[in-house]
């Protein structure tokens, strides 16, 4: 064991030692022999190194004793400073970790960016492709955007927002309550807008827009405007060549119906003849009987209007014109056809019956075309009976009420329709009669159709056929 001045600062303790010297006298004195203590454990003492000393000899830490206590050291970095070092890691691994959840987050949004970018081209492209034009209109700001701007629209400049009022000025007047209504509509009910309205391009030229849009439930209408003038003038057109059919094919039936119609007329005419000359023989007696002059007079008033009436529904039949809705009585209407029809069903031998419901509700309908639709069904029947006997010859026409329906039967007993033929009936240009245009069963369907209804044909049990009219 070395002093306190030896080299290396190397210090003896003795503290081990005394303290099993003083286990050994306490033992003595409690009386026991030293025999029984047996031999005194050699104690080795634990080198004790002052650390100053080692630092300043530069004795190196390896060198020393295994074991050796190692009193003074003067605690290092680590040591002193591992709470502050421990948070500046773990703050420097959590900032590195967020630069990275940031730069992951950065290089998605900018794949995320290009996508959209992509995905934005090719709507564009395909609107593009397809002339569509894209809308938003966000009704709290009272912002309407459109992408392109229409090429109809006038001085608007390019990705400029409008408010809804200056997008409406660009509308036809007749069009703008009821786009802004079914806009407006669309916002509070969340339904889907489906319109088509006029664009006053120029000063006199008008191009149709077909919409189509929904509402995204925060107060914004999106959707795409598509430029539909070409289809609508077609459509227009189409319509304007429908309506001159119906119109030529009505006047070719009142031609074929010319012998009667004047039959029809010159009965009046020769009543109202009658009477007036009766009155004016009356007249030339001394003293004429008034009240006999009176039933004359009345008598020709009644042929008169008569006469009158029969040559307004020929003027009806005869003009041409836009259909007007009006509410009819549907009974009434099949007597005034029949009227019409009287003197030729006379003249072909056939027996009309009506067999009308009293409880008939009216309908909405253009009187003009819905007497035209009569007329060729129930001269179509008639000449389906042309080769039969006399006594099968008979023009049933019936009303009932089904449902919310009103329904028009017009039944002939003649040959019938071959079953080959029920289905091809309708069609343009089909017929069966020899010279026939094959015109009027197509015509009767869409007047049908544009009176919100449906025209069927069936074959009777019996013989003949039965054309229904539900309305």
């Amino acid at each position: 064991l070395l002093g306190t001045g030896a080299v290396g600062g190397v210090v003896t303790t003795f503290g081990a030692l005394g303290h099993q010297t003083g286990a050994i006298v306490a033992a003595l004195l409690d009386g026991k022999a030293p025999s029984e203590l047996g031999m005194m454990e050699v104690v080795r003492p634990e080198p004790l190194i002052d650390w100053r000393q080692v630092r300043r000899w530069g004795i190196d830490e390896r060198l020393l004793p295994p074991g050796a206590v190692v009193r003074y050291r003067e605690p290092d970095l680590w040591e002193r400073y591992w709470r502050e070092i421990f948070i500046a890691v773990a703050l420097l691994a959590f900032q590195t970790a967020l630069i990275a959840a940031l730069l992951i987050e950065r290089r998605n949004r900018r794949r995320t960016a290009a996508a959209l970018e992509m995905s934005e081209n090719s709507i564009a492209l395909a609107a593009t492709a397809a002339n569509l034009t894209t809308w938003i209109w966000d009704s709290k700001r009272d912002r309407f955007w459109v992408m392109p701007t229409y090429k109809m629209l006038r001085a608007v400049p390019d990705d400029q927002p409008l408010t809804l009022r200056q997008a409406l000025r660009e509308i036809h007047p007749a069009d703008r309550e009821r786009v802004e209504a079914t806009a407006r509509n669309s916002l509070a009910s969340n339904e889907d807008i489906d319109i088509e309205y006029r664009v006053q391009a120029e000063s006199t030229k008008v191009r149709w827009i077909a919409a189509r849009g929904r509402a995204d439930g925060g107060g914004r209408l999106l959707g795409v405007a598509l430029d539909v003038t070409e289809r609508k003038t077609a459509e227009l057109e189409a319509a304007g060549d429908r309506a001159a059919l119906r119109h030529m094919t009505r006047v070719s039936v009142l031609g074929q119906l010319s012998a009667s119609i004047a039959h029809e007329l010159s009965q009046p005419l020769t009543a109202i003849l009658t009477n007036a000359e009766a009155a004016r023989r009356m007249l030339t007696r001394g003293q004429p009987d008034l009240a006999e002059l009176s039933e004359i007079c009345n008598d020709i008033v009644t042929e008169d209007k008569r006469a009158a009436a029969v040559i307004g529904r020929l003027r009806e039949l005869f003009k041409r014109g836009e259909p007007r809705l009006h509410a009819l009585d549907i009974n009434e209407l099949i007597r005034d056809t029949l009227s019409l029809l009287h003197n030729e069903l006379l003249l072909r031998r056939i027996t009309a019956i009506t067999d009308l419901s009293p409880s008939m509700p009216v309908v909405q309908g253009d009187r003009v075309e819905l007497q035209q639709l009569l007329l060729n069904l129930m001269v179509n029947a008639a000449d389906a009976m042309e080769g039969c006997v006399e006594e099968d010859r008979s023009l049933v026409v019936r009303t009932d009420v089904g449902g919310s329906d009103v329904r028009i039967l017009v039944i002939d007993h003649g040959i019938g329709i071959g079953a080959a033929d029920l289905d091809r009936i309708f069609e343009p240009f089909w017929t069966s009669k020899p010279g026939g245009l094959g015109m009027g069963l197509a015509i009767c369907r869409s007047i049908v159709e544009a009176h919100g209804g449906l025209l069927t044909a069936t074959n009777n049990a019996d013989r003949g056929s039965t054309f229904l009219v539900t309305l």
